[in-house]
């Protein structure tokens, strides 16, 4: 995907943060953007608040926190800087990286490890011995185009295999939120949707969805898990104290407060990252400059 292709698809979510890092009481202010990790944009921001206020007390700024509407819009902010530190996907880390220079600075761990794995699942009952050779012209709904396991892992696989996922389905639509994903196939409204195992997890522990409300029919390979990265701007040196503030979280009591299932942070590179710019170049959704 082209730059102004990104801004476009985000550009309602990207408007909802105001302009970069100030000052406040003599602090610095860090201003945090969350991907839709929680049902709602409310239950994201009540989760994770403590955690980014425990970081920004870590480094002496004071926090400001803002959830987007989809994957793609938290790209779209870091990249234009218009936020200093996003906690994001794989795959939006990527594209802020390739369009504006943001970097990692931690990886998130999911019971203890740094991997996840991207899922397709299909609505009770459903048919399925092999994905996604015995799902044609069935219904599947993807995630937004920002999204890593809900869009270029699964779009990607079924590439590989020749399949054009837009027309090897009866319907097909991108878009949706990971949480109205699974449910859509809880109730029959699709056959298929995709989604990620850690948020299909989190779902079935708080009680949203049952075990068998749907049914897993394909996984990925395991996948570099989410990461915190910031802004191309930001001063190396604040950076850098906020990757240990964040790494410092496992043997903090603060670990306690993380959602189910995350575990902590480790410090961030680029080297597991590598697979899915190449995926993105593969697909044509980012494009190498001439």
């Amino acid at each position: 995907m082209l730059r102004r292709d990104v801004v476009k698809v985000a550009a309602g979510t990207a408007a909802l943060f105001a302009p970069m890092i100030g000052r406040a009481q003599g602090k610095p202010v860090i201003k945090v953007g969350l991907g839709p990790q929680q049902p709602t944009q409310a239950d994201t921001k009540r989760v994770w608040e403590p955690v980014y206020k425990f970081v920004c007390d870590q480094v002496g700024a004071s926090l400001e926190l803002q959830v987007a509407n989809d994957w793609a819009g938290i790209a779209t902010a870091l990249a234009n800087e218009q936020i200093d530190v996003a906690q994001m996907g794989p795959w939006g880390y990527v594209l802020a990286k390739i369009n504006g220079g943001a970097r990692i600075i931690n990886t998130m761990l999911v019971n203890g490890k740094p991997t996840y794995k991207a899922i397709v699942v299909g609505r009770p009952g459903l048919k399925i011995a092999k994905f996604p050779e015995d799902a044609k012209g069935m219904t599947m709904q993807m995630l937004d185009v920002g999204s890593t396991s809900g869009w270029l892992v699964p779009t990607y696989f079924m590439k590989g295999k020749g399949i054009d996922p837009k027309t090897y389905f009866s319907k097909y639509a991108e878009g949706a939120s990971a949480a109205a994903a699974q449910m859509a196939t809880t109730t029959g409204q699709v056959d298929l949707a995709t989604g990620w195992d850690t948020h299909r997890n989190i779902m079935i522990k708080n009680g949203t969805i049952k075990e068998d409300s749907n049914q897993v029919v394909w996984e990925s390979d395991p996948l570099p898990n989410e990461v915190v990265a910031v802004r191309k701007g930001l001063p190396e040196d604040m950076a850098k104290k906020l990757q240990t503030a964040f790494s410092s979280i496992t043997g903090q009591p603060i670990a306690k407060d993380l959602p189910y299932p995350y575990t902590g942070y480790v410090d961030g590179t680029d080297a597991p990252y590598a697979i899915l710019e190449k995926m993105g170049y593969e697909l044509g959704a980012l494009k190498r400059s001439s």
